[in-house]
């Protein structure tokens, strides 16, 4: 039988914990020695996260399992689920689609239970096998259309222009001998901007993939031969950050503004750690980064001006995997969690990273749904009186206004925008709700 726990996580309780910006969350659900590889959020309020032990190599013995854990309210409570059907296997990754429905990669390093892709549509508890392939085994990347996925594993790479209904598997050349796919999280290794991926390998190159993973490209970054690069965060189609390790083991920080044709490593640093890096969706400039599970005390690094300055916070648990939804919430996932009291999870709950913005207080309550959505979505103000002028904007992932108006109602009507992730931003009376809609 499936084991599923459902828990209440009082955050009041625990935030005397924390840092300063940083509320700990779910401790105590997850197995000794587990460590969070990967977070995928929809929204502000709806988390997914996946949890194995660290494994180099096979044998992965067949009684470990990988753990889901998810949150629909922002936190308030969790569900923890054990993926029986991922049995010898390890997950880096995780793609959360909805409150409900999420993807997982799994890792056999050839040790006999298959590298294969997984699906549930009802929360965690049951797991269907969507495609066995060895492409499955790393990363997946879901574009920000909302139909196109691309799941790869060095060479070989299976993508799907209908949403995951179906996969065309290949094989791409390009890769030296040695060189190979390196992370510490698999939320943090790769990203996507549009209809562009990029990812780093052991031998400090960037895999470009433009066109919706169909067409990639072995970009040489120039930072030293040795170099191995372990995460990347872009926040446009030019702007991007990756953290790199040199034949020294110097940890060191890159910036590109060409798109990753070129980088140039940063003369100001957050320290010496290793990072996985997560830019700020609807704040340019601000990127956040915590430190890998190599670490016992975990730090998290912040900048606001595209790595020119930092503010740095220790959390004294050791961290791993961190993802933004907006300027106001962030997740940073546990590393080898050997006590039951250590937090699975930290929630930024700091001041908005908005860089010469003032922000209006956010407004209590504030939700939309359904999310992800066809057309028309609603707002819950939580006791907000919709009756009022609202104003409204909607921008792409590039920044972009694609929408902007004042309405007197609680519905908006979405059908002519294309399929893609949109920030929404509400304001009303002096105070603002800010959420990541999912258009279908």
């Amino acid at each position: 039988m499936k084991k599923t726990l459902y828990t209440l996580v009082f955050s009041t309780f625990l935030a005397a914990l924390s840092a300063q910006n940083w509320t700990p969350m779910a401790a105590g659900l997850l197995p000794d020695d587990y460590v969070i590889f990967s977070i995928s959020a929809v929204g502000d309020d709806v988390v997914w996260a996946i949890a194995s032990r660290v494994y180099f190599g096979p044998p992965i013995p067949t009684t470990h399992r990988p753990y889901i854990l998810r949150t629909s309210n922002g936190g308030q409570s969790w569900t923890v689920a054990e993926i029986e059907e991922a049995a010898g296997t390890i997950s880096f990754q995780i793609v959360a689609v909805d409150s409900l429905t999420a993807w997982i990669t799994t890792q056999d390093y050839g040790s006999g239970a298959g590298r294969k892709l997984y699906r549930t549509a009802d929360g965690g508890d049951l797991w269907t096998l969507r495609l066995n392939n060895v492409s499955s085994g790393v990363a997946l990347n879901w574009f920000d259309d909302g139909q196109h996925w691309l799941a790869q594993n060095r060479q070989f790479t299976s993508r799907s222009d209908n949403n995951g209904a179906t996969w065309a598997n290949t094989t791409i050349s390009g890769y030296n001998t040695t060189e190979s796919q390196l992370l510490y999280s698999g939320a943090n290794m790769s990203c996507t901007v549009g209809d562009t991926l990029w990812n780093g390998t052991s031998e400090g190159r960037i895999v470009r993939f433009r066109n919706y993973g169909e067409t990639p490209e072995f970009i040489s970054t120039g930072l030293g031969i040795g170099t191995e690069i372990y995460s990347i965060a872009f926040q446009d189609h030019e702007n991007g950050l990756l953290y790199n390790r040199n034949s020294f083991g110097i940890n060191r920080i890159a910036r590109s503004t060409d798109g990753g044709a070129t980088w140039t490593n940063l003369t100001q640093l957050p320290g010496s750690f290793g990072w996985n890096i997560a830019a700020v969706p609807g704040s340019p400039g601000s990127y956040v980064l915590a430190s890998n599970f190599n670490h016992i005390t975990g730090k998290v690094a912040i900048t606001q001006d595209f790595g020119n300055t930092w503010s740095v916070e220790t959390l004294n648990k050791p961290l791993n995997s961190v993802v933004f939804t907006s300027p106001e919430t962030g997740w940073v996932g546990g590393g080898k969690l050997t006590s039951s009291t250590y937090p699975a999870l930290f929630k930024y709950n700091g001041s908005p990273l908005l860089v010469g913005v003032q922000t209006p207080p956010t407004l209590s309550g504030f939700s939309v749904f359904p999310n992800p959505t066809t057309g028309v979505i609603s707002f819950d103000f939580g006791g907000y009186s919709t009756g009022n002028v609202v104003s409204v904007t909607l921008h792409d992932l590039f920044g972009r206004i694609v929408f902007a108006a004042e309405i007197n109602d609680n519905q908006l009507d979405l059908k002519a925008l294309n399929s893609g992730i949109y920030v929404l931003t509400m304001e009303a009376e002096g105070k603002r709700g800010v959420s990541r809609i999912v258009k279908y």
